[in-house]
């Protein structure tokens, strides 16, 4: 067995973010106005090539970023707490044939959960297994999805997201359920 760690990018965010200032509405009002930022960090997609095939876990993000309406512009994280750099051929998809892997190769994606810094690239899975839980597809779907912060991917025309639970990162304290 062999685990690659795949880098798709970087990404810079408030160090009160990280550092978790403040509790409920103050931790977000004081992640908007720090002038802070970090240094770029790298997103992360992982592949593990196991005997009955690779898995993936996580997507990392996708290029789509630096697109003008890729993020709603109405949100107040995408607009004052993020900065990516992505470009087309750092998408998990270009990486994974670096390695020799091909789509089909791919056996299952496990995401886990719904930012688009761990589910940007599902588009180069169209045709594979998703592993998701029903609480974060559940907040994900509808027009609240955005809101909360989650992101949807397209396969086979119609909008689907997907997600396993992580505590630290969703603010979930939850096991996820697949």
């Amino acid at each position: 067995m062999k685990i690659h760690a795949i880098q798709t990018g970087t990404v810079a965010i408030k160090t009160r973010q990280v550092q978790g200032v403040g509790h409920g509405i103050r931790r977000q009002l004081n992640m908007y106005f720090d002038r802070e930022w970090t240094e770029p960090l790298p997103i992360y997609a992982f592949a593990i090539e196991h005997p009955e095939g690779v898995i993936v876990v996580d997507t990392g993000e996708t290029a789509r970023t630096s697109d003008r309406d890729y993020f709603p512009r109405w949100h107040p994280f995408f607009r004052y707490g993020l900065r990516e750099w992505v470009a087309p051929e750092d998408e998990v998809g270009p990486q994974l044939q670096l390695l020799g892997i091909r789509p089909t190769d791919v056996r299952t994606v496990v995401l886990t959960h719904l930012h688009t810094d761990h589910a940007g690239g599902l588009h180069h899975f169209p045709h594979n297994e998703i592993l998701v839980s029903r609480e974060d597809l559940h907040d994900a779907s509808g027009r609240l999805g955005r809101l909360r912060g989650r992101t949807t991917a397209s396969r086979g025309g119609s909008p689907r997201p997907w997600s396993i639970s992580h505590p630290v990162h969703t603010g979930r304290s939850r096991r996820a359920t697949s």
